[in-house]
């Protein structure tokens, strides 16, 4: 009887552990956090360049508008390779970015950090230092 007991004891949580919430599904894409804007920072407005163009031989310059308009141009070797435009949102040190000309649409943040006319950019891939022009 006492074996009984157990089985059925044991069957029992077995199927209640079974009956729990079902696993929710993975997106692909993370959360778009919205977060109002603080304000964009007085040193950030104005063209932007890269301090290096690398072993690629490119360079970006950004412009960041003080309404919150975004422009940026792509160099390689020398040659325009395009520009695409958007707004951009600061909430904290971050950069959230929204590109709706010149590519498909899309959104990307970065970290950021200015010293002086060096403005640091940072991403999953690591840093970017651009330098400011005016």
């Amino acid at each position: 009887m006492k074996r009984l007991m157990i089985a059925i004891l044991l069957l029992s949580v077995l199927c209640a552990a079974g009956c729990g919430k079902a696993p929710q599904e993975e997106s692909a894409a993370p959360p778009v956090t919205e977060l109002p804007a603080e304000g964009i920072p007085q040193e950030l407005p104005g063209v932007w360049t890269s301090a290096d163009a690398g072993k690629l031989m490119m360079s970006e310059t950004i412009t960041f508008g003080e309404d919150g308009d975004l422009e940026v141009t792509g160099t390689y070797e020398g040659s325009d390779m395009g520009t695409i435009y958007g707004t951009y949102r600061v909430v904290g040190n971050t950069i959230f970015c929204d590109i709706t000309g010149g590519a498909a649409p899309f959104q990307v943040s970065y970290a950021f950090r200015i010293d002086g006319r060096e403005l640091t950019l940072t991403d999953d891939d690591g840093d970017a230092t651009y330098l400011r022009t005016s």
